[in-house]
This record gives structure tokens, sequence and C-alpha cells, in this order.
């Protein structure tokens, strides 16, 4: 009998992280998850809804703490990264989240000889030498790995559905239901947009392999630009939207005001992202078929969850 795997997550109550929870923890991995609020509603439901009493545990940890992080990781065989932000606020820059925490976490996996396998999420389009600060401080989160460690992989997903709260098509359907009118810019940046179901089946491939030293492109099978995705979306949830293509110094302004709101739909530093290129894989790396898994397209997804944004919810013709 095969001893019983321990992973330490980071981000693992989040929408990727409790999905790839949910299918590690069927395959019997005993699972510590790092938490700032391990009496949050959400990720008290997701312990008790996966694996077997004991097999999910939840840890406060601060990741600004180099001591905290290494105490996490104790003992465990496999550490999986999954934190990260979408916009800056107050102390969590994209700086210190994605860059600084990530050097402290490649410190402590280093010290320990119990982890043979350290997998991190980056971010399809990730590169250097863009205005962007999110691309920036990913692209050397990258760099610091694999210039530290030799037993690591990196995933690079593009925009993710699948329901959850940050999904970006749950984001366009909200815009999509308030505002008849959507001025868009960068209306022609091409996205490759993934499955959050195929990235958990993904990592459970990577890990039943043990592929290791390997960045993997993690991208659905259908490639639309941004126009087109908002226009799939405003057809499922039963909108007449107008789409207005606007030029890129507008999104810069609109981007300015969004993101003044306690939680922006959109930020300025976004726009600088989307300005960065093309969302899409790069053929560089490995993807989600050369692992064997099968893709889910996003015409057949998004109907099981964006009905409620339709005048009439699901019953809606």
């Amino acid at each position: 009998m095969k001893p019983i795997k321990k992973i330490s997550f980071f981000g693992g109550a989040g929408f990727i992280g409790s999905s790839i929870v949910k299918i590690l923890a069927n395959k019997g991995f005993e699972i510590k998850i790092a938490t700032r609020n391990p009496y949050d509603e959400d990720v008290i439901q997701l312990k008790s809804s996966c694996g077997d009493p004991g097999q999910i545990s939840l840890h406060k940890v601060n990741i600004n703490s180099k001591d905290q992080i290494e105490t996490f990781i104790k003992d465990s065989n496999i550490c999986i990264n999954l934190v990260g932000i979408l916009y800056e606020k107050s102390q969590n820059t994209f700086q210190k989240i994605h860059t600084e925490f990530v050097s402290n976490l490649v410190e402590a996996v280093k010290k320990q000889n119990s982890i043979k396998h350290f997998i991190h999420f980056s971010s399809l389009g990730v590169k250097s030498g863009t205005e962007s600060k999110y691309l920036e401080s990913k692209f050397k989160a990258e760099e610091l790995i694999k210039e530290n460690l030799e037993n690591y992989t990196i995933i690079k997903p593009s925009v993710v559905y699948g329901g959850g709260e940050n999904d970006f098509t749950n984001m366009f359907a909200k815009l999509a239901k308030l505002f008849p009118i959507i001025p868009l810019a960068n209306s022609n940046v091409k996205f490759q947009p993934v499955y959050v179901g195929d990235i958990a089946k993904g990592i459970e491939k990577i890990i039943d392999e043990e592929i290791k030293k390997e960045t993997f492109e993690f991208v659905g099978d259908e490639i639309f630009t941004l126009e087109e995705l908002v226009k799939i979306i405003s057809n499922e949830i039963r909108a007449k939207n107008i789409i207005i293509p606007i030029p890129s110094w507008a999104g810069r302004i609109q981007g300015r005001i969004l993101q003044l709101a306690p939680k922006p739909m959109l930020t300025l530093d976004q726009i600088k992202t989307l300005e960065s290129g093309d969302n899409i894989a790069t053929n560089n790396n490995k993807t989600l078929k050369d692992l064997i898994v099968d893709l889910e397209g996003i015409r057949k997804i998004i109907p099981n969850y964006l009905y409620r944004f339709r005048p009439e919810g699901q019953f809606s013709s």
C-alpha cells in the first residue's frame, strides 16, 4: 500500500483551487489549505463537502510571514501555489503577492526535503517589458522558480470559466445585464478560455505522472476575440447589447475611473495587460491536450450557471 501523499495548498479555497481540491481529495490525498480566515463559510463548506473526516484541514497562514510559510509546508510531499490578485488594494500589491511571496515560498520549499513537487500557477501571456505590473510581477516569479528549483511545474492558464465569483463570464454577464451599450477597449485581443474542471484534471495528471521541470499552457480548444466572447455571454443571458469598440486611450480612461470602485470590474493595469497582446497558446510549451484531457467548450458549460442573469432565469427561452 502506497503512503498517503500530503499536499500543502496556497489558494486552495478559491475558484480554481476548490476544483483541484475536490478532485485530489477524491484520489485520497491529505490536503492542508492555507487561508486568511479558517472560519469563512465557503472554506468550511469546501472542507466538509470533500473527502473523509480529517482528510482536509484548514490553517490560518499569513503569507507575508516566512516562519508561517515554512511551518505550514513542513512534512508535505507536494506544494501547490494558486495565490494571486487581479487588482492592487492597500498593502496587497502585485509585487508583494506575486513576487515577494513566491520568493519566500521558493526559499521554504528548498529547505523542505520532504517536498518532491512544487506546482505554481502563473498566467498565460506573462512576459517582461510590458507596462502591466501584473504581468511583470508574474514574470519575475516564474524566473525565481526556474532559477532556484528543479522539482517545479509552472501552469499558465488563459482566462478561466466555470462559475466562480471572479470568473470573467460572470463579470461580463453582470455588465451585459446592467448596460445596454458596452464600450470595449482592445476588442480584437484574442483569448483561448479554459474550463476550470479541465484545469483540475490537468493537475491530477501532472501529479500522477510526476511531471517536473516543465511549463504548461492551460488553454481551451477554441480562440475568440474579446468582442466575440462578450457577444457569446450576452446571447446566453438573452441581452441585446450594443458593443462599441473604443481605442486604447479611451480604455485607459475607463480603467482609471472603474478602478476606484471597492471591487473594480476593470482597472488601468488590466487595460495595459490587454494591450500587451493576445492571450493564446504560444506553442512553446505543452498544453492540456498533451495530458490527454478532453476539453469542454465554453458554449456547453456557461448555460449551467449564467441562466440566473436571464430576465426570467433558467426558464427564459
